[in-house]
């Protein structure tokens, strides 16, 4: 089984750089076929600067590590996400994953290899989860925990989907299904998860949420103004979904 995974970087330097070679290096040493490729998302030079030089510390160890992909002013992450995926689709499996590194490499190769296990994995849309469970911890800020808790209340009130916890940034997919779906993905930033889901959801593919270790790194770009924001975005995607011809899909 084949995997392209994109990570998105606005502004990332610093993070990228205490994550990215220990994806690589994790990478390695397991028996996953995988191709990891940044996608730029109209950083500033100074942290393209930090991008090129992971690039030359890595590129001559790392053959999967592809030349970063870089967009002309910042769109977005879905944008990016999506930019990445559009070049690199004749592979089985597309995956993202944030640059923070809140989800650890170690964590990132059990997911994928228990994907590689699954029989059923061409059909299924995989969802890390922050949420806390007996096998796995979650650490993170009280103050960003009662932003996420207020944005799954107001998102399950619109959107019914079995999987809670629609944020988390590592995903994994089927790339038939967006070969197939690419020009219904239109939103561009925060809120492309809920599309992507809504779209997956659509199109029948199971829905298995993966619960991972996850602890909150420094430096996120969320803010109190993004998060209003993402609140409005939330109901902008669900009037403009439920526009959309009933014969389209089934909006929950």
């Amino acid at each position: 089984m084949q995997f392209y995974l994109a990570i998105p970087c606005y502004n990332e330097g610093e993070r990228l750089a205490q994550f990215l070679p220990g994806l690589c290096t994790a990478l390695a040493k397991s028996d996953l076929s995988v191709t990891v490729q940044i996608i730029d998302d109209g950083s500033t030079f100074y942290h393209q600067g930090h991008y090129r030089s992971l690039m030359e510390l890595l590129d001559g160890t790392f053959s999967f590590l592809k030349s970063p992909i870089t967009l002309d002013f910042n769109q977005g992450k879905g944008a990016a996400v999506y930019s990445g995926w559009a070049a690199n689709n004749a592979v089985d499996m597309l995956a993202f994953v944030d640059a923070d590194g809140a989800v650890a490499p170690p964590e990132i190769v059990r997911v994928l290899s228990s994907i590689v296990k699954d029989p059923d994995a061409d059909n299924t849309f995989y969802a890390a989860s922050r949420i806390k469970t007996s096998e796995t911890d979650v650490s993170r800020a009280a103050l960003r925990n009662i932003g996420g808790l207020t944005f799954r209340w107001l998102r399950k009130q619109l959107f019914n989907f079995s999987v809670e916890d629609t944020q988390c940034g590592f995903k994994v997919l089927p790339a038939s299904f967006f070969r197939e779906n690419q020009n219904r993905l239109t939103e561009k930033r925060f809120i492309f998860d809920i599309e992507l889901l809504h779209r997956a959801d659509q199109a029948g593919l199971k829905m298995n949420e993966v619960p991972v270790n996850w602890i909150e790194v420094k430096g996120g770009h969320m803010t109190l103004g993004n998060s209003v924001g993402l609140f409005k975005d939330l109901l902008r995607l669900k009037g403009r979904l439920d526009k959309e011809s009933p014969q389209s899909g089934r909006t929950r």
